[in-house]
């Protein structure tokens, strides 16, 4: 604090003052929602056609109303977080969002396992309504974490320093939340057993809490942003929600960003989901070998966080570690249209794990760097707002994963709660691991290098600026 001019050195979070044990705790938050969303990402749309017997139509129908109506919730619910509150001068902006929240979006998995035993084809009415409020509470738990957390981070974590070692123990750790939402339900649920998916759901709940009240030390917030925060939002004017969506929309390098962030946020949801499909339909094996799958993958990843860390030093430049990244996991999709055996798909997913790594890596830290030209655009901080707009992106991915999926099982000749699956519905599941994903990459990656322009010089230029205005 500068006793003279009253103004906040937010430069005193320097790389010596944040210890191993804050980056740790605070990137459990990539953990957590790594683990979580790997669950329901992969299990949600296969359990309602599969396990329930939902029509598939009913099932895409479900997933784009809920993604439609989160794409209104989520920008404000950052929004929301944004506005000022009274108990900001003792836990800080988002410390007790992000607690609360974390905890009932933890809770909120036994619901979306937790349904009625009725019949999908006299009954559909009622298991729809029922999936879709459930659906919509889990969105409401995650935004109010999400938004929270992923403003806190860009916060905290200011220089490319810090970010980028941030981003390695997040993306590090995510790799094993990843891992672990990916082999633990299939040591639990059996395929054609609804009971043991309920169970693996609780087991997932609890896991979940813990993983919240780990991040307690890291996402707790210091006293000198909480001091910088109550002096900056004092003296600025609120700018109303509707204003910041179109001061969001004209701002060139956030659009460029989301362009690719919501082609990888697509992939994922695709690639995950599409798990169960592997291996019941083309591999003919049991739930367990989903586990197997990932083998491949934490070891290629966990390898590969250092050296994509070391590449992005050494160039020095986050947009081209990026499209080096997305080039290897649009190659790394082809093997997916000729996988027929456990061990090819192994291998597959290891080298799949290589470009995804590399470009999850990045994109945490880019963002951070994107919100800083925003904050010197609109004059304060406002990072919730703008994890919010970003949110609106990822359920425009949950539409797209829920469209390809929808229009390929019905025109393909996909047959919902049947154990085998005709040769044509094969080469269409083979269609939703490789073709989908290559396409909707080379899109993002497209736009994003032609519009994106944060070069280094440019974000220097920012930081300045930002220890100028003393935000």
């Amino acid at each position: 604090m500068d006793e003279i001019n009253g103004n906040i050195d937010f430069q005193n979070t320097s790389e010596n003052t944040i210890s191993t044990k804050i980056y740790v705790s605070a990137s459990m938050g990539h953990m957590m929602v790594s683990f979580l969303i790997m669950v329901s990402g992969t299990r949600l749309f296969d359990f309602y056609e599969n396990e329930i017997g939902l029509n598939t139509g009913l099932v895409t129908i479900i997933f784009i109303v809920y993604a439609l109506l989160s794409i209104f919730i989520t920008p404000l619910i950052g929004y929301i977080v944004d506005k000022r509150r009274k108990f900001w001068g003792k836990y800080g902006k988002r410390f007790l969002w992000i607690v609360i929240g974390g905890i009932l979006w933890s809770i909120s998995h036994i619901l979306l396992f937790a349904i009625p035993d009725l019949d999908p084809n006299k009954e559909w009415v009622i298991l729809t309504v029922w999936f879709l409020i459930i659906i919509l509470i889990y969105s409401l738990f995650f935004t109010i974490y999400d938004v929270s957390y992923g403003g806190l981070i860009p916060d905290k974590f200011r220089t490319d320093k810090q970010r980028l070692r941030q981003s390695a123990f997040g993306i590090g750790l995510g790799v094993i939340g990843t891992v672990l939402g990916a082999t633990l339900p299939p040591m639990i649920i059996e395929y054609g057993n609804r009971s043991s998916f309920l169970l693996m759901a609780v087991i997932v709940s609890i896991i979940g809490v813990a993983m919240v009240i780990t991040q307690i030390p890291g996402v707790r917030e210091d006293q000198w942003m909480i001091d910088r925060i109550l002096s900056v939002d004092t003296e600025k004017e609120v700018t109303g929600f509707s204003e910041m969506m179109k001061i969001a929309f004209k701002h060139r390098n956030l659009v460029a960003y989301l362009c690719i962030f919501t082609a990888i946020q697509a992939l994922v949801f695709i690639m995950t989901a599409s798990i169960p499909y592997l291996v019941r339909f083309i591999l003919n094996e049991e739930a367990i070998v989903e586990a197997y799958l990932l083998l491949g993958f934490i070891v290629t990843g966990l390898i590969s966080v250092p050296l994509w860390a070391m590449l992005a030093k050494k160039l020095g430049d986050f947009k081209k570690v990026l499209i080096i990244g997305t080039i290897l996991t649009i190659l790394f999709t082809i093997p997916f249209l000729f996988v027929n055996t456990l061990l090819f798909a192994i291998l597959a997913t290891a080298l799949l794990g290589i470009g995804i790594i590399g470009m999850n890596i990045m994109i945490f830290p880019m963002f951070g760097d994107v919100i800083d030209e925003a904050t010197i655009r609109n004059g304060t901080r406002q990072e919730s707002f703008y994890v919010g707009f970003r949110g609106l992106f990822a359920r425009i991915a949950i539409i797209i994963q829920a469209v390809s999926f929808g229009l390929i099982h019905i025109f393909m000749g996909f047959e919902p709660g049947s154990s085998t699956q005709s040769p044509r519905a094969i080469v269409g599941l083979r269609i939703q691991l490789a073709i989908i994903p290559m396409l909707i990459m080379t899109i993002g990656i497209i736009l994003f290098w032609k519009f994106y322009d944060l070069t280094p010089e440019k974000k220097e230029q920012i930081k300045q600026q930002l220890k100028q205005l003393n935000l």
